[in-house]
């Protein structure tokens, strides 16, 4: 229903003669401001995108928008290289990372504040101005007398820098890139130009350069394109059913009926022939000349202003879709208000009428809305949507018009909200894990994991740094993500048999988060090494995860001491940390900062990201995956002469899993077994062996007693396998 109305009041110089002649100059001025394009006004999808290239249009910002803007100064990226040590007799790893800094431009009008920011979708900066990376953060908010930046000013030289003055822009220096790929990220940033709601009409009368003022719709923010003004005008036009009016030389868009611009009064238009105005015709516009629905796409504050939609079916319509595509910020209902406005109106202009009046009709503007008392038909608010002249008079084709207002409150759903949470959330569990041998590689060093996450799903990591002791300045190990499945345990777990899936005791976990899920597998994925978790220092699976409340899950099927850990004397007890592993936001400590450490603990420091707050986590002792694994299958068998041959089999940390059938060695250097037992006076009894046997002669043991063999390894004993000895 948007109508493009240029009026110019002639009756007021010249009389109906100059009120004819105005007209018609008004109409050629229309056609020359306003001309075809092809393309009008900016796409919605023109403002997520961050653009950098030469002769792209500033937008001029009303009210407050999230917009992508466009970079307009930017230096080289700054690499930083660091050396890292992979262990004894590996070779050194080189990490680099990066850093930028850049200016984009936002509004080529000046606006009042920049508040939250996106990057790559996610928040970078909240609400309170708390930066989720490491950067430093100006804004620039367009003034005419703004000073140029102090970076520029020193990368190009005072006298070369530009100041931006009447351009509003956000520069970055030394902004972080490690947590975007090393990469500029797509940033969006929600823009605060006007406070409060905007006015419509106010819009376009800036637009125009007017400083004259018009009621209309409200929005909460809206992006005014850089092109041509019937560019930036056409989806006001469009979604406010406003009209462009030029009074005395004055632009101004208001209501087709606004009292500032051409009389109501139909009386004018019978200036010279002194009769009421007689309808010539009276029809319907044809069904396919009037859209099926309407669909007003627009963006929702209340969803970080993501793209939405509203639309509404036309009573007796069934022409093509008529979309609007409207480049600004309201809420849903108001959207969906709008749209049943706008349907009722198209719906009330089917019936047509044609009419002859004077010459005083020529006064009266395309799409302006006025009073007529036509004979037979009822309704006097009308709508002209064409006139002609010709000797007898003034021809007008009229549109009934019943208001595009609707009084009723709309309800309408802006669709489910995918929003990135506000940064507050600093609060986060940093946990350290010794982990076993994977069965396959031979281990030099301990394997430590640091994990961590957060109170709430906005957590966004935090940096860590190794704490080598008293005296010793920190040394940083990067960037710590959440990891997907965190917690500890509600009540105690005793120790259970290695031997079995273990479906009578579960135990009962809670996760840090709520985002966080586990997942069931088949025996068959269990049996493979799926669901793996730590649990303390003992490696569990667990083939059945059961949600029984918030944060709370039940695992069930656990197979117990997965690599030869097992659980310490007693069990676990509640609040032992748990943690799922094979995730790859698990952070490893560097193997020379592992095994100095051998069997003592240490201590990590850590600071959320965006927080000032340093707190400090304990590293566990032990060095499991250096730790032979206990040796199997023990017997101890008397032979004829009374003597008993005790005999075991060995695992390997170079083979555990035994996938061919075939002995591997036992993945140490030297590896020998030493066996202990008491003799019949009850004193204890050392031996070493270099083979997995050894006779034990008769009269040299205690009947009935046990004996242990342990495999001595290169860093340590193994755990150690009972035998139980003849009688």
């Amino acid at each position: 229903m948007a109508t493009l109305v240029l009026t110019a009041v002639g009756t007021a110089l010249g009389g109906p003669l100059g009120g004819a002649l105005g007209a018609m100059l008004g109409q050629s001025a229309d056609a020359a401001l306003f001309a075809p394009k092809s393309r009008q006004g900016p796409r919605l999808t023109d403002l997520k995108v961050q653009t950098s290239s030469y002769g792209d249009a500033i937008p001029r910002l009303y009210g407050t928008m999230r917009v992508a803007g466009t970079v307009i100064w930017a230096t080289d990226l700054i690499e930083r290289r660091q050396s890292r040590s992979s262990g004894k007799g590996r070779p050194k790893t080189i990490e680099y990372s990066y850093s930028a800094s850049f200016a984009v431009a936002l509004s080529a009008r000046r606006i009042g504040a920049i508040r939250r920011i996106w990057a790559d979708g996610r928040l970078l900066r909240d609400q309170s101005g708390r930066f989720a990376e490491a950067v430093q953060f100006r804004s620039y908010t367009g003034d005419a007398d703004q000073a140029a930046d102090p970076l520029i000013a020193s990368a190009v030289g005072i006298d070369r820098a530009s100041a931006f003055r009447g351009l509003a822009y956000a520069m970055f220096e030394a902004f972080d890139l490690s947590a975007f790929g090393n990469r500029i990220p797509q940033l969006s940033f929600e823009v605060e130009a006007d406070g409060g709601l905007v006015d419509v009409g106010l819009i376009g009368t800036d637009l125009l350069g007017s400083a004259a003022a018009a009621a209309g719709p409200e929005v909460a923010g809206f992006v005014a394109g850089a092109g041509r003004v019937r560019e930036a005008l056409a989806p006001l036009l469009g979604f406010a059913d406003l009209g462009l009016h030029v009074v005395r030389g004055q632009a101004t868009v208001a209501p087709p009926d606004w009292p500032g611009g051409a009389p109501h009064d139909g009386l004018v238009a019978r200036v010279h022939i002194g009769a009421a105005l007689q309808a010539e015709e009276d029809r319907r516009s044809p069904v396919v000349r009037v859209p099926e629905q309407i669909v007003l796409r627009h963006f929702d504050p209340a969803r970080d202003y993501q793209t939405s939609q509203q639309s509404a079916l036309v009573a007796g319509g069934g022409g093509p879709t008529r979309v609007i595509e409207m480049p600004g910020a309201l809420a849903p209902a108001d959207a969906g208000q709008r749209v049943r406005g706008l349907v009722r109106a198209l719906a009330d202009g089917r019936r047509i009428a044609m009419v002859r009046a004077g010459m005083g009709a020529a006064t009266l503007p395309i799409g302006q809305i006025a009073s007529f008392a036509i004979a037979g038909l009822a309704g006097a608010r009308w709508r002209i949507v064409e006139r002609r002249i010709d000797s007898s008079g003034v021809a007008l084709t009229l549109a009934q018009d019943r208001g595009a207002t609707d009084p009723l409150p709309t309800l309408a759903d802006g669709g489910v909200a995918l929003v990135s949470p506000d940064l507050p959330a600093l609060e986060a569990d940093i946990v350290a894990f010794d982990l076993p041998g994977d069965g396959d590689t031979v281990r030099s060093a301990p394997i430590r994991l640091i994990a961590g996450a957060g109170r709430d799903a906005a957590w966004r990591g935090a940096d860590i740094w190794w704490v080598g002791g008293n005296g010793v300045e920190p040394e940083s190990l990067g960037r710590l993500a959440g990891t997907g499945a965190l917690g500890v345990i509600d009540d105690g777990l005793a120790v259970g048999e290695p031997w079995l899936v273990d479906w009578a005791r579960p135990v009962e976990v809670t996760l840090a988060n709520p985002s966080m899920l586990l997942a069931n597998i088949s025996f068959t994925a269990l049996v493979a090494g799926g669901n793996l978790a730590m649990i303390g220092g003992e490696a569990v699976q667990f083939s059945r995860a059961v949600p029984i409340g918030d944060r709370r899950w039940r695992l069930e099927g656990l197979l117990r001491g997965r690599g030869g850990t097992s659980a310490p004397i007693g069990g676990h007890n509640a609040g032992t940390p748990f943690v799922v592993l094979g995730d790859a936001a698990l952070m490893p400590v560097p193997d020379t900062l592992a095994l100095a450490l051998g069997m003592v603990g240490g201590a990590i420091d850590w600071q959320p990201r965006g927080g000032d707050v340093m707190q400090r986590a304990e590293v566990p002792a032990g060095q499991q995956a250096l730790i032979p694994l206990a040796p199997v299958h023990g017997r101890a068998v008397r032979s004829g002469n009374g003597d008993v041959l005790v005999s075991w089999i060995a695992c390997s940390r170079a083979g555990a899993r035994w996938r061919d059938g075939v002995e591997v060695p036992p993945g140490e250097s030297a590896p020998t077994w030493r066996l202990r037992w008491v003799d019949p006076s009850l004193a204890q009894q050392q031996r070493e062996a270099s083979t997995v046997s050894m006779t034990l002669t008769a009269g040299s043991y205690a009947p009935g007693s046990v004996l242990t063999v342990e495999q001595r390894g290169d860093f340590g004993l193994s755990a150690p396998l009972t035998i139980k000895l003849p009688e």
